[in-house]
């Protein structure tokens, strides 16, 4: 019984308003890299789809930066730590780790021989710290600044010189190695958010929230000129790079531009306007980077768009999550779709085209709050929200239509069946018709829901409460009719899963246990499914009804064998933080021995597993 994670649909990078981000480039043009959460994620530039996952922090990421030799990315994170790890192996060995600094790691630069780094940020005994990536022993002060520091670029030729840039409004330019302070540099008004070395060594250039960039000898620090022109930036500059041949650079905005500048002429050569979205404030740019042809700016919202420097205009962008992902589903075509914490509904129209896997969002007035639960059913997609709405969506159009219904309270779960439609929210049970209209409503119930699941037939309804037990009702008409109680766990029923085929249904609970039970019978079928340690979030059972999958707050997902109960698939750590949900593909990667998995989770990450089935 093994597993290959086939692929990993990765999240957009994490963006925070006021702040830019780093995309870190590919010495081989390959790949480029940026963070999400805890995870660094390593994509193709050229197919987006294709994205490998670092998951070697215990705090949020913050930036992540090839070395020049391209063997190893040092990633750096929101507790000041350091880790350096190589880019060869599937398992990115760990070859150092070190806490240089003791508040957030704001950038990261390497020297040109892959030796020595500097890491900066916040502090208290200082902002920046410049160290050997084998032994860690220093080369150098990083002094010279009374704030954070924002940004720090390395000479890639001999002599080395470095560069940071700070909240304090000013640029420090260091002499090397080992890295001295030299001069401090006072031409911004304002805090400077990036600097950056040209690729041949002779310039460096800067950025900050003034709007304006200035352009420094690389060898001496001495000022050459300021960039001004009639279309200059009418907003703060968060991010610039240098073409490979150091004659242009790239510069994002938070007006919602990104221009191309000559560096000779002193001019802007092309402008990017962004206007993709209503909301103006999420078309801010506050990252770029520009590797062989490949121009990159990243929008406030987290997407990625690539620029063609010829036409002026973004020939592609890439969408997709950037909070944790909460809720999945999966078409008969294998079609997956996913909710987020911030509301947000995607498909990843995955079936057989998966090189070529984007998300999509579903168009329509999204939720405004975190989606609790997604359930496809007659061609219809159903999205519960803790905005506490009931949206139905039309998975022909990738829509959600004009019609949404309130729930009056917060949704816990949500579940379909051929024309009926059934949600707990914290204070009662309502089943919808096939039009979205209130069959029912059952009040007072005597305990708090936590979940519920209805039948593949339609008839049955199933509750799980705060009370340790599973409360079963017959929907007749208009009312739900409370049939029995079964079960008495240790811990308040999480995950229900009705069996596609027969009279038994999967249901686990807050302390890790996976239980079958008969129906009629009320008896536990199964009740040595407890290799979980904590929560169970999610249960889903394959077409066939043979394997169940299983996720919980552990990180772990498991797939077990209905008929031969000890027999089960492990996928220990399947993502940073908890799993979220988990579903079975219909067809993709399944065959005779074979079974496709599908889990999402607080890593804003959608990975897809070919399993071996559990025999």
């Amino acid at each position: 019984m093994s597993y290959t994670k086939k692929y990993t649909f990765a999240p957009l990078p994490q963006t925070n308003r006021g702040e830019s981000i780093k995309l870190g480039t590919d010495p081989k043009g390959k790949n480029f890299v940026y963070t999400n959460g805890k995870s660094v994620f390593i994509r193709d530039i050229e197919n987006p789809t294709l994205a490998t996952e670092y998951i070697g922090h215990n705090a949020q990421t913050t930036v992540a930066r090839y070395s020049p030799s391209g063997f190893y990315i040092a990633s750096g994170d929101a507790n000041g730590n350091v880790r350096i790890w190589d880019t060869v192996n599937e398992e990115h060995i760990l070859k150092n780790e070190i806490r240089p600094i003791s508040g957030k790691i704001s950038d990261i630069a390497w020297d040109s021989e892959s030796k020595r780094l500097i890491a900066v940020g916040e502090g208290k005994e200082r902002f920046g710290h410049a160290f050997l990536f084998d032994t860690l022993s220093s080369v150098g002060e990083i002094t010279g600044h009374s704030k954070v520091i924002n940004s720090v670029s390395i000479r890639q030729q001999r002599p080395f010189r470095a560069v940071t840039a700070s909240d304090d409004m000013t640029v420090a330019f260091y002499n090397g190695v080992p890295f001295k302070y030299a001069k401090t540099i006072r031409d911004h008004t304002r805090f400077v958010h990036a600097v950056e070395f040209s690729p041949n060594g002779d310039h460096f250039v800067s950025v900050g929230a003034d709007g304006k960039i200035f352009l420094y000898d690389g060898k001496s620090g001495d000022k050459i000129d300021e960039l001004t022109s009639d279309d200059a930036h009418s907003g703060s500059i968060f991010s610039v790079s240098w073409s490979p041949d150091s004659t242009q650079i790239l510069t994002s905005s938070a007006d919602c531009t990104a221009k191309l500048w000559d560096i000779s002429a002193k001019s802007v050569v092309n402008t990017f306007e962004f206007t993709s979205s209503s909301n103006a404030v999420s078309n801010q740019q506050v990252g770029n980077l520009w590797q062989g042809d490949w121009l990159l700016s990243t929008s406030l919202s987290g997407e990625i768009n690539y620029l063609d420097k010829n036409s002026g205009k973004v020939s592609k962008t890439i969408d997709g999550h950037e909070k944790a992902i909460t809720a999945l589903a999966v078409s008969s075509d294998d079609t997956l779709f996913t909710g987020s914490y911030d509301g947000r509904v995607y498909s990843w129209p995955f079936g057989t085209d998966s090189d070529h896997t984007v998300a999509k969002n579903f168009n329509g007035e999204n939720h405004s709050n975190q989606v609790v639960a997604l359930n496809v059913q007659d061609n219809k997609l159903f999205s519960a929200g803790m905005d506490d709405t009931l949206r139905v969506g039309d998975l022909e159009n990738k829509s959600f239509g004009g019609k949404l219904v309130s729930t009056g309270a917060l949704p816990k779960s949500l579940s379909s069946t051929s024309g009926k439609t059934v949600i707990a929210t914290s204070e009662n049970v309502q089943v919808y018709d096939s039009e979205s209209k209130k069959v029912c409503q059952q009040d007072n119930l005597g305990y708090a829901p936590t979940v519920a699941a209805i039948d593949p037939a339609g008839n049955t309804i199933f509750v799980g409460g705060e009370d340790n037990k599973l409360h079963i009702y017959e929907l007749t008409g208009d009312s739900l009719k409370h049939i029995k109680d079964i079960g008495n766990h240790l811990g308040y029923i999480s995950a229900l899963a009705p069996h596609p085929t027969s009279n038994t249904i999967a249901v686990g609970d807050s302390v890790g246990k996976i239980f079958l039970y008969d129906i009629e019978s009320g008896k536990p079928t199964i009740q040595n499914w407890v290799f979980h340690s904590g929560r169970i979030t999610a249960l889903n059972w394959s077409k066939c009804g043979q394997f169940l999958v299983s996720g919980g707050i552990d990180t772990n997902v498991f797939v077990w064998n209905q008929e031969k109960p000890f027999k089960k698939l492990a996928i220990k750590n399947a993502h940073v933080d908890a799993v979220n949900d988990v579903g079975f593909l219909n067809s993709s990667l399944s065959d005779e021995s074979h079974i496709g998995v599908v889990s999402v989770g607080q890593d804003a990450a959608v990975h897809l597993y070919d399993a071996t089935k559990p025999q």
